[in-house]
């Protein structure tokens, strides 16, 4: 099984590299989905979402793409993104943006937010607090005029143009996971994708390495009265009754 056409053009996202990274911090996720606008876009085929991660102080964010487009698949562009408050006397909006170029090919993201809610968080033991958006909304634009390609594509396309608009919801359940210790990031990104990899997603190297499909991931139980509950989705959201219905 072949990885869906679109996601080599997003791959380029994971050659930002921001500095600035916190070793340890608390972490904030959201979950972003994109839009494609069809009437604007040619040979344009992104993933159908990513989950962002991002100090709750600001600096540099990852993301992990995901796509169900012909199966599950996904893949992490680490310390790829910028999060960060712009501010001035009148009001406070919170940022995500990356910028990236690889040969002939652009992306391009941004989105942003109000601070209309407040999260509580520990770092090295001490307790703080901070402003966070509920949600994001924002655009990515992607092109890549394929100049350097030798022959067109086997159905005679050639280039892209691409734009899609960009929505992203704070996903306290997930902040949760992440925070339950101090950890870096590489881990909070761990965390992530193995709860991917429980509802069947796979990376995109292993789905080229291994062509056949995955096995089912089981439903997860309910927790139990008292614990909480760590899965991805959880009961009731649109990808754990999409589960349920299989």
């Amino acid at each position: 099984m072949s990885p869906p056409s679109g996601l080599s053009y997003l791959k380029i996202i994971a050659a930002l590299l921001l500095t600035s990274v916190c070793a340890h911090a608390q972490w904030l996720v959201y979950d972003l989905r994109f839009q494609v606008d069809q009437e604007s876009s040619v040979n344009f085929g992104p993933y159908s979402g990513a989950y962002l991660i991002a100090p709750i102080e600001g600096g540099t964010a990852s993301m992990i793409f995901v796509t169900e487009e012909g199966g599950r698949y996904y893949t992490v562009a680490a310390n790829s993104a910028r999060y960060f408050i712009a501010t001035n006397t009148i009001k406070r909006r919170a940022v995500i943006s990356a910028l990236s170029q690889n040969g002939t090919a652009q992306v391009m993201y941004q989105a942003s937010g109000a601070l209309n809610s407040s999260m509580s968080y520990t770092v090295t033991g001490e307790r703080r607090g901070a402003r966070v958006p509920l949600d994001l909304a924002g655009v990515m634009l992607a092109s890549d005029s394929e100049s350097e390609a030798v022959v067109p594509g086997s159905d005679a396309s050639i280039g892209l143009v691409g734009s899609a608009s960009m929505k992203g919801s704070l996903r306290v359940d997930l902040c949760r996971i992440v925070n339950e210790v101090e950890v870096p990031m590489s881990t909070a990104v761990s965390k992530i994708s193995s709860l991917l990899e429980k509802y069947g997603y796979q990376t995109e190297d292993a789905a080229t390495a291994q062509p056949v499909a995955p096995a089912p991931a089981p439903i997860p139980q309910q927790p139990v009265s008292g614990q909480p509950d760590n899965s991805l989705f959880p009961a009731g959201s649109r990808e754990e009754m999409e589960r349920v219905q299989q």
